[in-house]
């Protein structure tokens, strides 16, 4: 009968009770994979975050990339100005223009990198 008794106890009376059993005997997994996905959807706002303020940035740079080029357009059409300070006036627009090229590159080699998300 001592048998029957011990054999009884080591049986859980319920599936509610092998469900608090697993969850206790796995305590420290659901923890540590708790924590993990906290610090996951931490990185992932933050990442989130620095990426707009770079997309906030780029729209800011296009707008002014817009803008010095317009000016620098007119001023090299300008009927008052010499002609090497015109070849001036177009070789800053070239160089916005490469800036502006490699910038664009960099922003396309982030979204490149965001769709494998």
């Amino acid at each position: 009968m001592d048998n029957n008794i011990v054999q009884n106890e080591m049986q859980p009376a319920s599936l509610q009770l092998v469900i608090v059993q697993g969850v206790i005997k796995n305590l420290p997994e659901i923890i540590g994979a708790v924590k993990e996905i906290y610090a996951l959807n931490k990185k992932e706002q933050i990442f989130g975050r620095v990426v707009q303020s770079r997309l906030d940035e780029l729209n800011i740079n296009k707008e002014n990339f817009k803008v010095l080029v317009e000016g620098l357009t007119e001023l090299s059409k300008s009927e008052n100005t010499d002609n090497e300070t015109k070849a001036m006036y177009r070789d800053m627009i070239k160089a916005l223009f490469e800036t502006f090229t490699t910038n664009m590159r960099s922003s396309q080699d982030i979204a490149n990198y965001l769709k494998e998300f």
